[in-house]
């Protein structure tokens, strides 16, 4: 074997090395970020537009023990546009906790969308906060909060174990405020959390 020889062999063996190396590497810590998953939180409702002015707004989220908002799943457009701006009354509570005044346009754009059509409307959480980071097991709760029409409003939640076992139904809190005008714009809350096997 010539030196030449030799020394192609050893960079192949480098080069080799260097690739498996990199691919445990790759491969350990793309399963470390999929195993940090401890369940997914769902949440379903019959959404009915309303045919009303100040209506049809609502934003979806959740917070830790201690009441701090963790991550919006959705909110409607309007309001997180602005809309709160010039309608005080507009999910005011999410307003509160989000303070979309402070939020950039990439992070509106994220958790909008325009008011939703008639139907079963579905979100999941997986665990992430704001910034895609997965957050500790604990107490978690969620929040839906709904201008039904002008300054009546509906707020529903319910408590869960993120990391804990498996919920098929969790309970669910209702409260209405200053009325109860559009009442069938949201129903039929559901949630549920699955577990990681």
């Amino acid at each position: 074997m010539s030196f030449l020889d030799g020394f192609r062999a050893l960079i192949i063996i480098v080069l080799l090395s260097f690739v498996i190396f990199n691919g445990e590497v790759l491969s350990s810590s793309r399963t470390s970020q999929e195993d940090r998953s401890r369940g997914l939180l769902e949440i379903s409702f019959d959404f009915k537009r309303q045919g009303t002015i100040a209506s049809n707004q609502y934003a979806v989220w959740i917070e830790d023990e201690k009441g701090n908002l963790v991550k919006t799943l959705y909110v409607t457009r309007f309001t997180a546009k602005g809309g709160y701006l010039t309608r005080k009354d507009c999910l005011p509570i999410w307003v509160e906790k989000a303070k979309p005044s402070s939020l950039s346009s990439n992070i509106i754009d994220a958790i909008t969308g325009a008011t939703p059509s008639t139907g079963i409307k579905k979100y999941t959480w997986d665990g992430k906060d704001e910034n895609g980071n997965y957050v500790s097991p604990g107490k978690y709760r969620f929040y839906i909060e709904a201008t039904l029409y002008w300054k009546n409003r509906v707020l529903y939640s319910g408590t869960f174990q993120y990391g804990g076992e498996s919920q098929e139904s969790i309970p669910i809190s209702v409260k209405y405020f200053e009325g109860e005008s559009n009442k069938d714009m949201i129903q039929n809350v559901k949630a549920k959390y699955i577990a990681s096997k």
